[in-house]
């Protein structure tokens, strides 16, 4: 679900900024002191967190290494302070150069350029930058921005062709549906490989697009109400918090008692959603307070 969530970050990004990036009517200043503000005062308080916890003179390095949000450039993101930390400094570093992302993205035909010659990076990564020719022999691939930037691009192809997508999905809701499901189907029953040829990026970005399309012209009550909306707006501090709160979860050892596997993922599950729901609302209306005071 990671890719997911990027591919959903650049659809989201070209929808807030690419207008204003492409006509140059965007405050670089504010754009990036916008997703400083965004995301460092909450990510510091996890981290803080998180050393608390686990307290050691590695941890406070990579601590404040993530706390520049740069991270995701270093030679080989697995920085663990945070659990999720890999993914986040992917899509910290896409945010930051977001702009280059736009020129990128400049019109539907460098846009689908971009993205192939993204999908050869990656293959290249896989069969010859990313071996022990240059990397050490635990190095993850999917670490990488370069790695991961067909993803990114991906969404900000969705952006482009939002209408067309919007439209055909209205018209033909019965053939899009089934068209996802049997790429649902397709990605779980065929093999991650052909001919020592990894295809599982592109059978992910293949699944994931189907999934983004039908979303953008397939509204209904299930997906689209008060309650997903509610949940939507605390996403980002979710994913950002959830390993911290399970870490805590783990620690007191609550949901640890049972010895069946099934009710005590249910448990931890159940517990974890409730505890970041209602930690983050709290935060929410605190810091909203903070800020109508100040």
């Amino acid at each position: 679900m990671v890719y997911l969530f990027m591919m959903i970050s650049g659809f989201g990004m070209c929808n807030g900024y690419y207008r204003e990036l492409k006509t140059g009517t965007c405050d670089l200043n504010k754009f990036y002191s916008k997703r400083y503000r965004r995301t460092v005062p909450f990510f510091a308080i996890l981290i803080l967190l998180d050393l608390v916890i686990e307290f050691s003179p590695e941890t406070l390095c990579e601590g404040f290494m993530e706390i520049t949000m740069l991270f995701g450039f270093l030679p080989n993101n697995t920085l663990s302070t945070i659990g999720v930390a890999w993914t986040l400094g992917a899509i910290f570093a896409f945010y930051i150069i977001f702009p280059l992302i736009v020129f990128l993205l400049y019109n539907k035909k460098r846009g689908i350029m971009s993205f192939v010659i993204s999908l050869a990076i990656t293959y290249m990564c896989q069969c010859y930058f990313m071996t022990d020719r240059f990397v050490t022999e635990d190095f993850v691939m999917r670490h990488s921005f370069l790695y991961c930037l067909p993803f990114f691009l991906i969404g900000g192809i969705v952006y482009l062709y939002k209408d067309e997508i919007e439209n055909f999905v209205n018209r033909f809701k019965g053939i899009s549906l089934c068209a996802v499901l049997v790429l649902t189907v397709g990605y779980y029953s065929t093999p991650n490989a052909i001919d020592s040829i990894d295809i599982v990026v592109v059978k992910t970005l293949l699944l994931y697009t189907g999934w983004l399309g039908l979303s953008l012209g397939y509204d209904n009550r299930l997906m689209n109400n008060k309650f997903t909306n509610y949940i939507s707006n605390l996403s980002m501090e979710m994913y950002l918090s959830h390993m911290v709160v399970f870490r805590i979860i783990e620690k007191t050892g609550i949901t640890g008692q049972n010895e069946n596997s099934i009710v005590r993922y249910m448990a931890t599950y159940i517990l974890l959603v409730a505890l970041l729901v209602t930690g983050l609302t709290i935060y929410k209306r605190v810091t909203k307070r903070l800020v109508a005071f100040r």
